[in-house]
């Protein structure tokens, strides 16, 4: 997935119509992984900062979602909402994890529940309140996540009930929203974005359809697009899926 956005840098400018395009490196060598991830999440931030600055909206192109916490942590969390799509809840904490998977973590990092010490360097972060949360089209849980996922505050939104999109915006706190998707949040059978991505999941007319009314009824604050595997997109359809998604998103 680290691949994911060099594959989609070029035709997403086209697509934006720009050439302003910040690639972000590790600034020192990392000593560990999880150390890697926060130095980029902590330059991530500031790109984010000085996007919103120039009233420019931040598109991020990302190969993992804990990126997310660099993201709201560059716009501020007043008043913002999150809207996030994704087969996964990503809302594991270091004691409820089978796996260890850090990508796994990313929500949980955005509400405050874990690594607090080190979301904390990240310039400008303060955690998100579960209720400004909408989580779209997850259905792959670990027990643990699952339990709490059940006992917060964040909205969710089925599969099978993502027509209902807008409806549910009216729940969520927050006048801006950053609206993140991970491209697995497909369903495979139509276009595979990762090896982690499983069914039943949203169709390409689905995707455009659901994220097109974040625009439609709030400030849109950031887009960010995530966890893109191109060697498992054999065909360009999840690529397809995304641009298009794109499109609609910044054309409404």
């Amino acid at each position: 997935m680290g691949a994911g956005p060099l594959a989609l840098a070029e035709p997403v400018m086209r697509v934006l119509a720009t050439d302003d395009v910040r690639r972000i490196s590790l600034a020192e060598p990392a000593t560990t992984d999880v150390a890697a991830c926060f130095d980029l999440n902590r330059q991530l931030a500031g790109e984010v900062a000085a996007a919103r600055a120039d009233r420019v909206l931040p598109v991020v192109l990302t190969g993992n979602c804990h990126s997310q916490q660099a993201v709201v942590a560059g716009l501020g969390t007043e008043p913002l909402g999150l809207v996030w799509l994704d087969c996964h809840a990503d809302f594991n904490t270091p004691e409820t994890t089978e796996t260890g998977y850090f990508d796994g973590y990313g929500l949980a990092m955005v509400v405050g529940d874990c690594w607090q010490t080190l979301c904390a360097t990240v310039p400008g972060f303060v955690p998100l309140r579960e209720d400004h949360v909408l989580l779209v089209g997850v259905r792959d849980m670990e027990a643990g996540e699952r339990q709490r996922l059940e006992r917060s505050a964040i909205h969710r939104l089925d599969v099978r009930d993502v027509g209902r999109l807008a409806d549910q915006l009216d729940h969520l706190h927050g006048d801006r929203i950053s609206l993140h998707i991970d491209l697995d949040v497909l369903d495979p059978s139509h276009a595979r974005a990762n090896e982690y991505a499983k069914a039943p999941g949203l169709t390409p007319d689905q995707l455009t359809s659901a994220v097109t009314a974040v625009p439609r009824a709030r400030e849109l604050a950031a887009l960010t697009i995530s966890a893109y595997d191109p060697s498992y997109d054999t065909d360009g359809l999840v690529r397809e899926a995304a641009l298009a998604a794109l499109h609609a998103v910044v054309r409404t």
